[in-house]
C-alpha cells in the first residue's frame, strides 16, 4: 500500500509536468467546446499506466481525437457527441491497439458505420467515480480501458438505447477482434446476447447493454487487475 501511494504521487507529479503539451487538458469546465482533431494530430509519447484499473494514475497519457476516419467519440454523461476532450485520454498502447482493430474491422466490414468510444480515464488517471457524472467507473483509472459503443442495427452514430437496436453481427465481430488483440477482458451486458468468446476474457456486467468495456495488459508499468 505505501508502495502504491508514493508511486501514485511519483505519477500525478510527472504526468501535471508533462499535460501541458497539450493545450486544454485537465479537469472539466462548464460551458468547455470541443473541436474534432485529425488522427494525424495525435501527440504519440511513451505512457506509464500506474497501479491498477480500480486505484492507479496515467503518467504521459496521449490524448484520443474527437473523430476519426473510423470511429467518433460518445459522451455517456451529456448524450452527445463528441465526447468532452478530458475524458478521452489512454496509455498509448491503448490508443494504438483500439485504433488498429477499428481500422481492420471497417476494411473488413466496409458498409458498417465509424464505432463510437466512449470513456477512457482522465488525463493524469485516477477516480472517475460519480462525481464526474452519470453512474461514473469504478475503473478507467489507469489508462488500461476504453468503452466502445455496439454498431446500432440502423447504422446511426449513436450509442444504442436498447439492446433491440444492436446490430449483433457487427457487435460479435469487434468483440471477436478485441480479444484477438489480446484484450485481458471484453465485458458485454447482459441483455446483449453477446457472450461469445473465451469465458476467462468475455464476462458479463450490469450497466454494458449499450457499450463493451475492453481492459488492455499494460506493455509497461501498470498491473490488469
Amino acid at each position: 500500500m505505501r508502495l502504491l501511494t508514493a508511486t501514485a504521487i511519483v505519477a500525478s507529479a510527472l504526468a501535471a509536468a508533462v499535460v501541458a503539451v497539450r493545450p486544454g487538458a485537465g479537469e472539466p469546465a462548464r460551458g468547455s467546446s470541443i473541436e474534432s482533431v485529425p488522427v494525424e494530430e495525435i501527440a504519440w509519447r511513451k505512457s506509464v499506466p500506474i497501479g491498477l484499473p480500480t486505484r492507479g494514475a496515467l503518467v504521459h497519457g496521449v490524448q484520443l481525437p474527437a473523430e476519426g476516419e473510423h470511429f467518433f467519440t460518445w459522451d455517456p454523461v451529456l448524450e452527445v457527441a463528441p465526447n468532452r476532450d478530458w475524458r478521452r485520454w489512454a496509455a498509448d498502447s491503448t490508443v494504438r491497439t483500439v485504433l488498429g482493430v477499428l481500422a481492420a474491422y471497417r476494411a473488413e466490414n466496409p458498409g458498417a458505420p465509424r464505432v463510437g468510444i466512449g470513456d477512457l480515464s482522465r488525463p493524469q488517471g485516477g477516480g472517475f467515480g460519480r462525481r464526474f457524472g452519470g453512474l461514473g467507473h469504478a475503473s478507467h483509472q489507469n489508462g488500461l480501458d476504453a468503452d466502445l459503443y455496439y454498431p446500432r442495427d440502423d447504422g446511426l452514430e449513436l450509442a444504442p438505447v436498447t439492446p433491440a437496436e444492436i446490430d449483433r453481427d457487427l457487435s460479435r465481430d469487434l468483440v471477436r477482434r478485441f480479444v484477438e488483440a489480446g484484450a485481458v477482458y471484453v465485458f458485454v451486458g447482459p441483455r446483449t446476447k453477446l457472450l461469445t468468446g473465451p469465458k476467462r476474457t468475455v464476462q458479463k456486467l450490469v450497466h454494458h447493454d449499450d457499450h463493451m468495456h475492453v481492459r488492455f495488459r499494460s506493455t509497461r508499468g501498470g498491473r490488469t487487475g
